[in-house]
């Protein structure tokens, strides 16, 4: 019996003992199970970084803010160790900066980096630096020491003005007028009312004697079309530098002069400070980029197929001769046709649109008196505005020709516009002679270098001269107010234009006011405008 009843126990023993055994392994099973799935479920396991037994092994090699993992971080953001290096620093420049929420890409030596417990990844994980945050780097065997990280952004550093950022893919140079490189924009208002806009985009230089000057200027062209501070979308936008330009607003005077009177298009503007790749690089002026659009110089675009009388022309006369280019066949005036492209430009359309200009310059020059029927084929009205621009801002470069647009629709006329370029030999206070009301060079007269427009033959159809002066009567009381304009306009960027010529010099120019203060200078060019305005009144109402 007793024997009997052991057995019993023994057995009953062991299948407790297979039963405890089947749980546990049912517990490991489920156990790995879920932790198998809260790897699945993490972007990437957490693995040591390297490593480390000894507590005075642990180092930090680097730390870094970059742009390509921080939206609003606009140029790579160095930290920089003290003399121990328990402690590194880094300040953020040239914009009002969110210092909450970045990440840090960071090379260490440790087993594995925490901040408050929280396993770090290089780049990946986001931290509050508005105040210092302390890196804890761990040895193999669970020994760590801690490194403080101290970011500020000083208020001295930055102006508050709406910021375009521009970051090249690898900070790659923008020295090119040819080249396009690619990269990001940010235009982020600051302290202003704009709207914060993003987008990938491509850079390259632009323009004649700009372009030789140290301050660049550029054209960028968005993947999208965007709004960019209110004006009117599209992908295509150009940044003045006005570096030759001490007051830094004549030419978002001249296009707000354009903007007054019925031009059908002038390009709109708005000042920014400009960032490339984290370095400030000085005020620019967004501008719409003149473009055949529907929204800018709306006129027909070329497709391949299309007559020469299907297609809107776009054209430049100006000294620089482009790819497709031709010189009027009387006045030798050189024009470049800037749209149909080269793409797409046929013979065809090249020939037809010399023929028309070369037409109108017939009609113009070829009799003793001007043959009136050239009004069929000039909108006079757009010829007179752009003119009475010209002269209110004194454009000598008009005269080489520099920067004349004109433009002509598929079954219209030529029209004069837009008007482009001037932040060159303008608002100088010319009381003493017209543009080109009367300005006409003799062309067989030595050493002659200006091709000058055709206004003084318009000027001497007597109905061209009565239109002239009714539309500078209808638009002389709002030019009256480009004085208030200028004092409104100085005061928004007074911070901005500071900024710009602390970091750029001007020591000569065709101004006249180089060797003035910023200060000065504005007040000498409100001046000037009140005198030239005063000067064109008084001989335009004695027509």
């Amino acid at each position: 019996m007793k024997k009997e009843w052991c057995s019993g126990v023994v057995a009953l023993l062991s299948c407790q003992r297979r039963l405890f055994v089947y749980v546990l392994l049912l517990a490991f099973v489920s156990c790995t199970h879920g932790l198998d799935k809260k790897i699945d479920d993490e972007e990437e396991p957490v693995v040591p970084i390297e490593p480390v037994d000894r507590v005075e092994d642990l180092k930090i090699e680097s730390l870094e803010l970059r742009p390509e993992e921080n939206e609003f971080i606009y140029g790579r953001v160095t930290f920089m160790p003290n003399s121990d290096s328990t402690r590194w620093s880094a300040s953020i420049e040239n914009y009002k900066a969110k210092l909450s929420g970045l990440k840090v890409a960071f090379g260490v030596k440790a087993a594995r980096v925490t901040v408050n417990g929280t396993e770090q990844k290089s780049g990946m994980t986001a931290n509050d630096f508005t105040h210092d945050v302390v890196f804890r780097l761990h040895t193999t065997g669970g020994k760590y020491r801690d490194f403080t990280l101290s970011l500020t952004n000083p208020s001295d550093s930055y102006s508050g003005f709406p910021v375009l950022a521009l970051m090249t893919d690898n900070e790659k140079k923008v020295d090119s007028k040819e080249t396009w490189v690619t990269g990001r924009m940010v235009l982020d208002p600051q302290e202003s009312d704009y709207e914060w806009c993003s987008d990938t985009m491509s850079i390259k230089g632009r323009g004649h004697n700009s372009w030789g000057q140290p301050k660049k200027p550029y054209n960028m062209k968005l993947v999208k079309k965007e709004p960019l501070m209110g004006m009117k979308k599209h992908k295509r936008w150009t940044l003045l530098a006005n570096a030759g330009d001490r007051t830094l607003l004549r030419n978002r005077v001249a296009y707000h002069l354009g903007r007054l009177t019925d031009l059908p298009w002038t390009p709109d503007t708005r000042y920014v400070d400009v960032l490339l790749n984290g370095k400030f690089v000085g005020n620019y002026l967004l501008t719409e980029q003149i473009r055949v659009d529907k929204n800018r110089v709306n006129i027909t675009e070329a497709k391949e197929g299309m007559t020469p009388e299907q297609v809107g022309y776009l054209l430049e006369f100006d000294r620089y001769a482009e790819e497709n280019y031709f010189h009027t066949k009387r006045r030798q005036l050189p024009v470049n046709i800037k749209e149909p492209d080269e793409d797409l430009l046929t013979s065809a359309q090249k020939t037809y649109i010399s023929d028309y200009i070369d037409q109108v310059e017939g009609l113009l020059y070829d009799a003793e008196m001007v043959d009136v029927s050239y009004r069929d084929l000039i909108d006079i009205d757009t010829f007179i505005d752009w003119w009475i621009i010209v002269e209110l801002t004194e454009n000598r470069d008009t005269r080489l020709p520099g920067s004349c647009y004109m433009y002509k629709d598929a079954g219209g006329k030529l029209c004069a516009g837009p008007l482009w370029d001037f932040d060159l030999t303008t608002f100088k206070g010319n009381n003493r002679s017209f543009m080109h009301y009367d300005y006409e060079v003799d062309l067989n007269a030595e050493g002659h270098t200006e091709r000058s427009l055709w206004y003084k033959r318009l000027f001497s159809d007597p109905v061209f001269k009565a239109r002239a002066k009714e539309r500078w009567m209808q638009y002389k009381a709002s030019f009256g107010k480009i004085g208030e304009f200028i004092d409104q306009e100085k005061a928004a960027i007074t911070e901005s234009a500071i900024r710009n010529w602390e970091i750029w010099t001007l020591s000569s120019g065709s101004n006249g006011d180089e060797s003035l203060t910023w200060e000065e200078a504005v007040e000498r060019m409100k001046t000037n405008y009140s005198t030239r305005l005063n000067w064109l009144d008084q001989k335009i109402m004695a027509w």
